[in-house]
């Protein structure tokens, strides 16, 4: 069995209704959940994964798009129709894998796109990021999902969270071997840039421009600007950091959410297929596939 560990044990072969905080009694609009117009279900194959079962062959799976990600991955709130993974699958013609979890960290998301490089080498593998304050456990003895640390921003300075971030980057880019990588992040405020962003807006004095768009604009600011970042929180480093890392990798910037799935806070079928236009204009582009 190829990836025998890839297994979310109380989704196999299951088919529910609701998931989380998609469910009336967790959803954050109750009225815009009873008036979402599309039914949701959630098909979860012999894996525990919301998607099809996989293809039998290597060469099929080192063919397939492998589709990376948290909840909004899952495409929690959404019916399957409406998923990234799945639109972009029928806009391409090609089979696209979702290896996703609700609540999945980036140190998940990145074991498993590693163990996927390794095992399968695949031709593409798309990775939308979650939030940078999630964690999981190290003990190993436990499931994926029974591994999940919804929150350490208590215990972890949200500088140190960026760098944390910056290094599972490389350490997935490191293991790629042949296999092609898009890199994004999921559209909210505990994310790589928007967090970034933030600080910046926040320290930012009169005679600053916008956050810089990427690495150039980041090199061009006036030395007075970089002594000052150097006294915020050392945001100079960070941002240092974040765009030594964007620099070299194939990445669309983080997605802005344009409407919402039936539990009032995942996005649906029109910022994923947004974002699957970006995939798409990429993989064009730079002939990925």
């Amino acid at each position: 069995m190829i990836l025998p560990e890839f297994i979310l044990p109380s989704r196999q072969n299951k088919i529910w209704t609701e998931s989380g905080m998609d469910s009336l009694d967790k959803c954050v609009d109750k009225r815009h959940f009873i008036n979402y117009p599309y039914p949701v279900i959630y098909h979860y194959n012999s894996r525990g994964f919301r998607d099809k079962e996989w293809p039998d062959s290597i060469e099929e799976l080192q063919n397939s798009v492998w589709c990376l990600g948290d909840s909004f991955t899952v495409g929690l709130g959404s019916p399957v129709t409406h998923t990234w993974s799945n639109i972009l699958q029928t806009k391409i013609n090609k089979r696209c894998i979702n290896i996703s979890m609700d609540g999945a960290s980036n140190k998940w998301i990145a074991r498993k796109a590693i163990d996927i490089l390794k095992t399968v080498r695949p031709k593409l593998i798309v990775i939308q990021w979650s939030y940078i304050n999630r964690d999981e456990s190290n003990d190993t003895k436990l499931s994926d999902e029974n591994r999940r640390i919804p929150d350490v921003s208590n215990q972890i300075h949200y500088n140190q969270l960026i760098i944390n971030t910056c290094k599972i980057i490389s350490e997935v880019e490191r293991n790629k071997n042949n296999s092609k990588i898009i890199h994004s992040f999921i559209p909210t405020a505990w994310c790589f840039e928007s967090h970034l962003a933030a600080v910046w807006n926040d320290v930012k004095g009169a005679d600053w421009p916008p956050f810089p768009k990427n690495y150039h604009e980041f090199n061009c600011l006036k030395k007075n600007i970089i002594n000052e970042l150097t006294s915020f929180f050392n945001l100079y480093e960070l941002l240092s950091s974040y765009y030594s890392i964007v620099d070299k990798i194939t990445y669309i910037p983080e997605i802005t959410r344009l409407d919402l799935a039936r539990d009032g806070f995942h996005y649906d079928i029109i910022t994923a297929t947004n974002f699957v236009e970006q995939l798409e204009d990429l993989i064009v582009d730079l002939r990925l596939l």
